[in-house]
């Protein structure tokens, strides 16, 4: 069997704010159907690593790719449309709305005509 090719590839990626290295050579893959944990102390730079993933910083060095396309550096949007996305642990994002349509918020990127 030929194994898939990795869904996200990072290779080398880093961010520094001023003279401090959060995130340094930060290098894995991710495959289909694979779970990968991020751990460590705290100031690891765990969180710098999501936010980079996600788009919501841009790396100072290093490659992302998504199914075999670099997308390094694109904003949040385009790669949550492009099924890479980051949540927030929040119990009701949106009080009026049932727990249900809280869920269903976030599907909006990826269908073509509403729910």
């Amino acid at each position: 069997m030929i194994p898939a090719a990795p869904l996200l590839e990072v290779d080398g990626l880093s961010r520094r704010f001023g003279g401090v290295h959060a995130v340094d050579g930060v290098s894995f893959s991710v495959g289909p159907a694979e779970v990968l944990g991020l751990i460590g102390p705290n100031g690891a730079g765990k969180t710098t690593v999501v936010n980079l993933l996600s788009g919501f910083l841009r790396p100072d060095a290093g490659v992302m790719r998504l199914s075999g396309e670099e997308v390094t550096g694109q904003p949040p949007h385009r790669l949550a449309v492009r099924g890479l996305a980051r949540t927030y642990q929040h119990i009701r994002l949106f009080p009026a709305l049932t727990a249900l349509a809280d869920v269903l918020v976030g599907e909006h990127a990826r269908r073509r005509a509403p729910f």
